[in-house]
């Protein structure tokens, strides 16, 4: 592992430990932010799709993890992976919008002045057995690049589902841990916009 490298996942790690804090400020941690702000009065950015490269599921490696898997569970894991996607690009969107903010799907990273690449690099799935339960976990980070690549702003934010009996199904927790990340997000980017 290159220098480089492990200080961006110490960097990342101490981010993540700063999320656990409750009350103690916004729900991300700033791993790095561009001075003079970049983003102040502006309007458009594309959002790249998730990228799980480097995935750990619990204390395995997502190649462990599948390989203790049957082909259904593979298929519904991947589900997963693109629910956590979908819900996260979604409520990106969303959110953004009603904050004035243009959030389009990238087709690449030409598609907007600024590009969203949210990572996902931890996801805990959880479990539900009526006497027993473990929540969910999906820890992200997010990086705001030119077009050319050239790193901006690089948060990391995390969010847990608590298990229930309403909500006892894993792939849903991670849905829902998806959305909520795309909301941290979003109002990361009204901050840094200026939006009131």
């Amino acid at each position: 592992m290159t220098r480089r490298r492990l200080l961006a996942v110490t960097l990342a790690a101490l981010a993540i430990a700063a999320l656990t804090c409750l009350g103690c400020g916004p729900p991300w941690a700033v791993i790095v932010e561009a001075v003079p702000n970049p983003f102040f009065g502006q309007g458009k950015f594309a959002v790249m799709p998730v990228d799980f490269t480097g995935l750990r599921v619990g204390n395995k490696s997502e190649a462990e993890y599948l390989s203790g898997k049957d082909g259904s569970q593979q298929q519904s894991f991947a589900a997963d992976k693109a629910g956590i996607n979908e819900q996260f690009a979604a409520a990106l969107v969303e959110r953004s919008q009603a904050n004035g903010i243009r959030v389009d799907l990238a087709t690449g990273p030409q598609d907007g002045p600024f590009v969203i690449r949210p990572s996902v690099q931890f996801v805990e799935g959880g479990f539900y057995a009526f006497v027993a339960a473990e929540s969910s976990r999906v820890e992200m980070n997010v990086r705001i690049t030119t077009p050319d690549g050239r790193i901006l702003d690089e948060i990391a934010v995390a969010h847990g589902t608590q298990a229930t009996m309403t909500n006892p199904s894993s792939g849903g927790r991670l849905r829902d841990d998806g959305r909520v990340l795309g909301y941290i997000v979003a109002r990361y980017l009204a901050t840094r916009v200026g939006v009131p």
